[in-house]
């Protein structure tokens, strides 16, 4: 029928309950409920308006008696009959209040915090953002491009620290008005990326530019240190005498040259090393080396050659002597033109002492002529590798405390018959054996002379 007045407003989002009935088996009493086959979720039994064969069921959120809802199902207290007809309305729980007119919400009809970043239309929002209102943490990562930036509004104090590196510098945008005096030190520069064509100015490079010692031969041209050059302490050490104007060369002769007078290699109030030569008969030609030891005491000793003509030492010989080269006295060690050498006093060679020997013995021959061995234990000479052809000397055997000890041969040593050694087995007893190397790998031994007291 119609209505007197408005008619009533479509507040309850009222929806017509799809049919169950043909699931209604005698059994079953819960069913699922949906509207246009959209399952629907009423919150009380109330918001139902449910008939069964046309009778209208009682709403009972218990389930004791009509219906109550659970979930998205309905649950009767009863089975329902297989054949039982059913209608239902869903009342709903929200208030339909339709599409609402232009420009009727303003802003203390939304909630806060009710309008997400999804909700903004893109671009919408431009010039209603406050000043300041934007800050780096609703900027995300990498969305400031170079065309979102201004002209000359990046300035220093946005710049963080260390915040620029080359990859950000332009190819040549870097001037000599942009560097700091003294800012670039030798770390800054390059190997090898100063040349001298362009790159130094002409006379910008002093003495105190040049570290010590940098300047080696590599780097001075032929013939460009001038006796003008050298220190006067230098041309004084050449020859007494030479002046700035007198060139090195004239004093100190290069190869074919000769030099005159003496070479003082040391000199001291009291003592000197001289480089002499005397090349006359009454000199007897000698030439080599005097040392002379001015110090009270000292001594003098010369090394020197001579010719047939020096009549104090014969002619044709290497002396060694202790005296001047000018000297009569005999050297102490001559050798002749035939390579004979003669010796004017006593000569030693070395002597090896060793007090504990046991087990397997090498001897050094490169570093003893003789040997002395004290046996703590039986031994056995090894065969050596340092004799020499024709060396001869002795070694010598001592037993020690306990006595008995053997000495066993390498296969280098030859003994005559190839008897072996047969030693005093007395304790603290000393033998002698001689040796003479007469090839390499055989070393004659000769009797033991025993039992020395």
């Amino acid at each position: 029928m119609a209505y007197i007045g408005n008619s009533p407003a479509n507040t309850g989002n009222y929806q017509i309950v799809d049919d169950i009935s043909s699931s209604f088996n005698g059994s079953l009493t819960s069913f699922a409920l949906t509207a246009g086959s959209v399952a629907i979720t009423p919150a009380k039994s109330g918001q139902l308006l449910v008939g069964v064969n046309g009778v209208l069921q009682e709403p009972d959120d218990s389930g004791t008696n009509g219906f109550k809802v659970s979930g998205s199902n309905i649950v009767f207290s009863s089975a329902p009959a297989s054949g039982d007809t059913f209608w239902s309305v869903y009342q709903g729980q929200n208030v339909d209040i339709g599409t609402p007119s232009d420009d009727v919400v303003d802003t203390v009809h939304i909630k806060d915090n009710a309008i997400t970043a999804d909700k903004i239309a893109a671009g919408a929002v431009v010039a209603d953002i406050a000043t300041g209102g934007i800050t780096t943490a609703k900027i995300a990562d990498d969305a400031v491009t170079q065309a979102k930036i201004a002209d000359d509004a990046v300035g220093s104090p946005q710049i963080a620290a260390g915040g620029v590196d080359t990859t950000a510098i332009g190819t040549n945008a870097v001037t000599t008005a942009k560097i700091a005096g003294d800012a670039v030190t030798n770390t800054k520069i390059a190997n090898g990326a100063i040349s001298s064509s362009g790159k130094i100015a002409n006379d910008v490079i002093d003495s105190q530019h040049y570290a010590d010692g940098s300047i080696d031969t590599a780097h001075i041209g032929d013939d460009q240190v001038t006796a003008a050059k050298l220190a006067n302490s230098i041309n004084t050490d050449i020859a007494t005498g030479v002046t700035a104007n007198t060139t090195a060369n004239a004093a100190l002769p290069k190869a074919g040259g000769t030099m005159t007078g003496n070479l003082l290699v040391e000199s001291s109030a009291s003592a000197n090393t001289i480089v002499r030569s005397k090349g006359t008969a009454a000199d007897g030609y000698r030439h080599g080396f005097e040392a002379v030891n001015g110090h009270t005491g000292g001594e003098t000793w010369s090394m020197f050659s001579t010719n047939n003509s020096d009549g104090n030492h014969g002619g044709g010989k290497f002396v060694i002597a202790k005296a001047a080269m000018g000297s009569a006295s005999v050297g102490s060690l001559v050798i002749n033109s035939a390579g004979k050498v003669s010796i004017n006093n006593s000569a030693t060679t070395g002597t090896n002492t060793d007090t504990s020997n046991t087990g397997s013995v090498t001897l050094d021959f490169d570093a003893n002529q003789n040997f002395v061995l004290t046996l703590t234990g039986n031994v056995t000479l090894a065969n050596p590798s340092t004799e020499t052809i024709g060396q001869s000397g002795f070694i010598t055997f001592i037993q020690d405390g306990t006595g008995s000890r053997t000495v066993g041969l390498g296969t280098d040593y030859e003994t005559a018959g190839g008897a072996g050694l047969t030693l005093s087995s007395t304790a603290s007893a000393t033998d002698i054996v001689p040796y003479v190397v007469v090839a390499s790998g055989r070393i004659l031994l000769g009797t033991p002379q025993l039992a020395f007291a």
